[in-house]
């Protein structure tokens, strides 16, 4: 309180009690409350902002604005937003994704606009006429080489929008066969791991073996081949003793599951030197020891051959109890939990002679950018799909998968165990198989094995000079 602020009130009062005396001879009662000035004045003081006291100013968020750009993912199928959310994850999911776009003022979507084998094409034809169909193109697994080789996709690596080693959100595997040098070309969404073993409970336990077994044997690091082997004589039954197997272990996918073998053993149908060139692997110590195994585990009649040999009928023949297992991509869980009765687990492919831990091996449809975009197009074109990649809020790291994984399980222990541990980016085997996959038809040397009882040596060498010339082109342009 100031010094004449102090004498105004001191006069308010002098005259206030003046009044009163006045007033005295009128008998009027009057309570007088006394006011402690110097009170007053200490707690004004108080109040006062001190010197030393900091002022912290909360800067405003700047906002980038994509001046309302839409970004079109040409893609094999559209992807819409559906109308009915499937579960509280999704509704948030496609909050968040709404939320995004109205605060950085752009769209996004993802449109069908060709086949698997044709959006290679069209991003070529586009890109070169100056016009790209899209901004971003999914480009299936067996065109990654040639789109690599193309010239005509941007370094994702040189842009600021996207963390490509963020292996939350990225897959590990694409970002390795998409760089070539110090420079990255595409992306992929982290996928569910591909392939393992799902496993029928009830089947198990009528077999005599404990339902938990290969989720022990997996976790005492002892769920070998060998064991495999074991357990798939074990639940291969004739049930009513007309010399015809009524159970088998499980139904035969032959290419998924020599290669799966290759990987579980370190080795690999294709692979990479240190210097960038492909070469045929089929012969190294690993994949030669996975491949004769494979051959030697599908003379004992354990498999079941599925009319006709598709995903869906392999599928329908384990969830009908024909057969206690079936290797499969994690994503099958999906489709189990809707149509299965019996109980089932998952669990890793075992694992080989020469490996140390259990391997995946995905092959996953890339994201690319055409490179006829500038840099600051480009990196607007990032930051959207980086967006549109993301968790919503809540959801993030492995809350976001396992979210979406405990309800397509009958159990804890599939993605307490064999997700989190198949889910580790050293867990998945590169093969560049599939990078000559598009002219080269990858299972021919297993089904001369399979249906026509070649050796494995015979086999591979028989279609050694068709990779070895699909190779060279690709080497040639690499």
């Amino acid at each position: 309180m100031n010094f004449k602020k102090f004498l105004c009130l001191t006069g308010m009062i002098t005259l206030s009690l003046g009044a009163l005396t006045a007033c005295a001879k009128n008998e009027i009662a009057v309570q007088i409350e006394v006011i402690d000035i110097t009170e007053i004045a200490n707690s004004e003081i108080s109040e006062q902002p001190k010197a030393e006291d900091k002022i912290e100013i909360v800067e405003q968020e700047e906002v980038r604005d994509l001046g309302g750009l839409v970004v079109t993912l040409a893609n094999w199928a559209t992807v819409t937003e559906p109308e009915v959310k499937a579960n509280a994850q999704d509704e948030a999911l496609w909050e968040y994704r709404h939320e995004m776009m109205e605060k950085h003022n752009f769209k996004f979507e993802e449109i069908a606009m060709g086949k698997s084998d044709t959006l290679l094409e069209l991003l070529s034809t586009s890109t070169m006429a100056g016009e790209p169909a899209a901004e971003i193109f999914r480009i299936h697994p067996n065109f990654i080489a040639n789109a690599l080789s193309s010239g005509l996709l941007y370094d994702l690596s040189s842009l600021e929008s996207l963390d490509l080693t963020d292996f939350e959100k990225w897959d590990p595997v694409t970002f390795v066969t998409t760089t070539i040098g110090d420079e990255t070309y595409g992306v992929a969404p982290a996928s569910r791991p591909s392939p393992g073993i799902f496993f029928n409970k009830r089947i198990f336990d009528e077999a005599g073996i404990d339902p938990n077994l290969l989720y022990d044997l997996q976790a005492s690091g002892e769920w070998t081949w060998e064991k495999f082997e074991k357990i798939s004589d074990m639940v291969t039954r004739d049930t009513n003793n007309d010399g015809i197997n009524d159970i088998y272990a499980l139904p035969i996918s032959t290419t998924t599951f020599f290669q799966i073998a290759c990987a579980s053993n370190n080795g690999s149908f294709v692979a990479k030197d240190e210097n960038g060139i492909f070469y045929n692997n089929t012969l190294s110590e690993e994949s030669f020891e996975a491949i004769e195994w494979a051959t030697e585990y599908l003379k004992n009649d354990y498999e079941l051959l599925t009319t006709p040999s598709s995903a869906s009928a392999q599928r329908a023949a384990f969830t009908s109890g024909q057969v206690a297992m079936y290797i499969a991509t994690e994503s099958t869980s999906i489709q189990l939990s809707n149509t299965m009765e019996d109980d089932y687990g998952y669990v890793a492919f075992p694992i080989g002679p020469k490996a140390t831990q259990y391997a995946t091996s995905p092959s996953n449809a890339i994201r690319v950018i055409p490179n006829s975009y500038t840099k600051e197009e480009a990196e607007d074109i990032a930051f959207a799909l980086d967006i549109w990649s993301s968790p919503p809020p809540g959801y993030e790291g492995d809350k976001n998968w396992k979210t979406a994984a405990y309800p397509v399980y009958r159990d804890d222990r599939a993605v307490e165990e064999t997700l989190v541990m198949l889910r580790e980016p050293d867990v998945a085997r590169v093969d560049y198989q599939y990078f000559i996959a598009g002219n080269v038809n990858i299972g021919d040397f297993i089904n001369r094995i399979y249906y026509d009882g070649v050796s494995p040596i015979e086999a591979l060498e028989s279609v050694e000079a068709v990779w070895q010339a699909e190779l060279d082109k690709i080497n040639a342009t690499n």
